[in-house]
């Protein structure tokens, strides 16, 4: 079918169909692209309007498994069962909150002291520039990464600035993503029942780790490369242990303004009984004069 045939309806009914195999969010971006593609036709003459505009995410859709993070515990338990490559590619996953596709597209001379450049990303098996312009960036890395990124340069003894940091078996391209996990990571992490650890999983942990540790949401996105508004609500999870921690405070919170208004409650009963006893004894005190004159 010719796009300048395709009509608003057909493409709610397309969204209202992936609306019961997928989860909101992924109807969402599925939304979002069509409205870019039928924008970009608009702009190139193809089609005379965007039929797009007015789509919808239909209100019943799949529902959305939990979102889940690692636990300090597991990723000890995760590094434990990996060698140095794996490890390391978890590393920059789980606490610099990299993408797949960018830690795996990274080069010898992207390697800047305690930070790396994303300057391109591996994208089903091709290399592509990245994924927005916020993607382009550089990531500060931690002290433990820094360190175990140093032992692996060390063992690849690589000095092109064009070789590849994580490079496949012939070294003229970067593993795909899909090999390193079916081949290196699965299988280690079946063994410890964290088979459900996946990339999103470990870049969701890191977003968490961070909001947590009271990193704001414009640095949170910008070491991630994406927007506060992703960062926030895709991304950063509130733990059981945030929200109880919530609701003690608010509680402290209530009980601290009650108590407040009790005492002041109470300093006003007693000043009034304390000017009423005053109030007494002046009268006794009167009465006690004029007794004595008469």
């Amino acid at each position: 079918m010719l796009i300048s045939k395709i009509g608003r309806e057909e493409l709610q009914k397309l969204l209202d169909k992936k609306g019961k195999a997928l989860a909101k969010g992924g109807v969402d971006h599925l939304r979002f692209r069509l409205r870019s593609i039928f924008t970009l036709a608009v702009s190139e003459g193809v089609v005379d309007r965007n039929p797009a505009t007015s789509l919808y995410t239909p209100r019943e859709c799949k529902r959305s498994g939990v979102k889940r993070i690692l636990t300090p515990e597991q990723i000890s338990t995760v590094m434990g069962v990996l060698d140095i490559r794996e490890r390391l590619v978890v590393q920059f996953a789980t606490y610099e909150g990299m993408r797949p596709g960018e830690i795996l597209a990274l080069q010898m001379g992207d390697v800047d002291g305690n930070s790396v450049w994303v300057r391109r990303r591996l994208y089903k098996g091709n290399i592509d520039l990245p994924k927005s312009r916020r993607s382009e960036r550089q990531v500060a890395l931690t002290e433990s990464t820094t360190a175990l990124l140093h032992e692996w340069l060390g063992l690849i003894g690589q000095t092109n600035p064009e070789a590849w940091l994580f490079p496949s078996e012939t070294l003229k391209s970067p593993v795909r993503r899909d090999n390193i996990w079916h081949r290196d990571l699965l299988a280690p992490l079946k063994k410890v029942n964290l088979e459900w650890a996946t990339f999103q999983v470990m870049r969701r942990t890191f977003a968490t780790n961070s909001k947590k540790a009271g990193v704001d949401a414009h640095t949170r996105s910008a070491q991630m490369g994406n927007t506060v508004d992703v960062n926030e609500n895709e991304y950063a999870v509130s733990t059981f242990e945030d929200r109880l921690a919530a609701v003690r405070k608010v509680e402290a919170t209530v009980v601290s303004d009650s108590a407040g208004e009790c005492s002041t409650s109470e300093a006003l009963r007693d000043k009034g009984n304390a000017r009423d006893f005053k109030g007494r004894l002046e009268d006794g005190a009167s009465a006690l004069t004029g007794a004595r004159e008469a």
